[in-house]
């Protein structure tokens, strides 16, 4: 039985063989809009890692030093819990958005649609023309003038597919990292892979993969149902006032006269004239095609429009839903958790840890001694200077074999530092140590002093943990 018109893709000719599409590109309010939206994203990935906010790159993931540079704030290895912040507000504002705006993510953020429909399209029809020229220049044979174009044509989207690939290396081994790797790309081997790579993939892309990588390769289009109801807006046809489909001339007729330019301006190929299908990604192209095609006819526009399914139907449009209130709670809650969070954040971290090695060491003196590592965190933008000493036990005391602590800022220093008590008394035990700065900070942090067990007459060994 064959499958209903519906339910095939349109990039898939007879036999499996690829239909390549040539979109015609329209202007419109919509369109516009998305395409100011989708340079201003572009702008700010390009930018990110190249500009200083706080004396430190804007974007920086810089994985070897576990710093996490974000527009001026900074975190270290030990704020992972601000990144599960700033990873749970993107859920739920995908969550949120999508419940709303149906697809808008696809449309008018997704990096697929941004690069592809505003960036390498156009080049590709400032170079080869127009799609009716496009397509009879692939059909035609290779000549001169082909063979330039193509050529021409393959060089801008090398440039924009290494530029990409250039700023995303950027973003985690900076600007320095970068020229270093161009000027021997032996000095950052994972770098150059990496940027090597990312480079054939974009190119992959943009010459050939293009929308299937929103009909075959991407999942949020197969799961969009889970996060959308009948209540989000969407991009469809009114079937009501376009249906019958005929000419402008025939009062019987709808107001849909088959233009098929809907159809003609489809990144993906689909007819939105049969309804809500997966491959729409909501780029708003057609709602400009039929706005144009109205225009000239003199009828209402939103033929085509933003609009949901129970509002087509003769309801309601409602936005204000129980899950839509139910995830902009839990956003709200997020945010206020990440601000909150981040005004009680100290501006130094101390922590003790051991190295590795022997537990516990008798001295010559008789004392039991155990190596630590005083471990501090400069947050702020000042270099800063501290100081240890030992709060409790009473009999305990502490050594720095480095006495002026300092600390660069936005960095880490690791100081070790010599636990001693009697060998007589020691026992397993706390230690509290106060470190003070140079600035009026103060802070206590503990430390588990590690002492051989008592022998038989109730003392402590004295040759254990040598």
């Amino acid at each position: 039985m064959p499958l209903a018109e519906n339910d095939t893709v349109t990039t898939i000719g007879e036999g499996g063989r690829r239909v390549w599409l040539y979109p015609l590109k329209v202007w419109g309010r919509f369109v516009t809009a998305r395409t100011l939206f989708g340079w201003f994203l572009f702008a700010a990935l390009l930018v990110a890692p190249w500009i200083d906010v706080g004396g430190h790159p804007a974007m920086m993931f810089d994985i070897p030093h576990r710093r996490f540079y974000l527009w001026g704030l900074t975190l270290f290895a030990t704020d992972a819990n601000y990144l599960l912040f700033l990873f749970g507000s993107f859920i739920f504002s995908v969550f949120l958005f999508t419940a709303l705006l149906g697809r808008v993510w696809c449309g008018w953020a997704c990096p697929q649609t941004v690069f592809l429909e505003g960036i390498i399209r156009p080049i590709e029809q400032l170079i080869e023309g127009k799609p009716s020229q496009r397509k009879k220049l692939d059909n035609a044979p290779w000549t001169v003038g082909k063979v330039w174009k193509k050529g021409l044509k393959l060089t801008a989207f090398l440039v924009v597919a290494g530029a990409i690939s250039t700023t995303v290396v950027a973003y985690f081994i900076g600007r320095e990292g970068i020229f270093e790797a161009q000027a021997d790309p032996f000095s950052h081997p994972a770098a150059t892979s990496i940027f090597i790579v990312l480079t054939a993939v974009l190119m992959f892309d943009f010459t050939w993969f293009r929308e299937q990588v929103c009909i075959v390769a991407c999942p949020y289009g197969r799961f969009q149902s889970v996060l959308m109801d009948a209540d989000s807006l969407t991009i469809a046809y009114d079937a009501e006032r376009g249906e019958p489909r005929g000419k402008a001339r025939d009062p019987s007729a709808g107001d849909c006269v088959d233009c098929k330019k809907c159809v003609q301006v489809c990144p993906t190929g689909i007819d939105i004239r049969k309804g809500v299908q997966m491959e729409c990604i909501n780029c708003t192209a057609c709602i400009d095609a039929c706005d144009s095609i109205m225009d000239k006819l003199g009828r209402e526009r939103g033929l085509v429009r933003y609009t949901s399914e129970n509002a087509l139907a003769g309801g309601k449009l409602r936005l204000l839903r129980p899950r839509v209130v139910l995830y902009a709670i839990v956003l709200v809650a997020i945010g206020t958790g990440f601000a909150t969070a981040l005004t009680l954040r100290q501006p130094v971290e101390i922590a003790m840890t051991r190295p590795p090695g022997d537990p516990f060491v008798v001295r010559p003196d008789g004392q039991l001694q155990n190596m630590m590592r005083l471990r501090i965190a400069n947050k702020t933008d000042a270099p800063r200077r501290f100081t240890a000493t030992v709060v409790s036990p009473a009999d305990g005391t502490l050594h720095a074999p480095i006495a002026d602590m300092r600390v660069a800022p936005q960095q880490v220093g690791q100081f070790p530092v010599l636990l001693i008590r009697p060998s007589a008394e020691a026992r397993a035990t706390k230690f509290v140590i106060r470190v003070d700065g140079d600035d009026g900070y103060t802070d206590t942090v503990d430390a588990v002093f590690l002492a051989p067990p008592p022998s038989s007459d109730g003392k402590a060994g004295s040759d254990e943990g040598r």
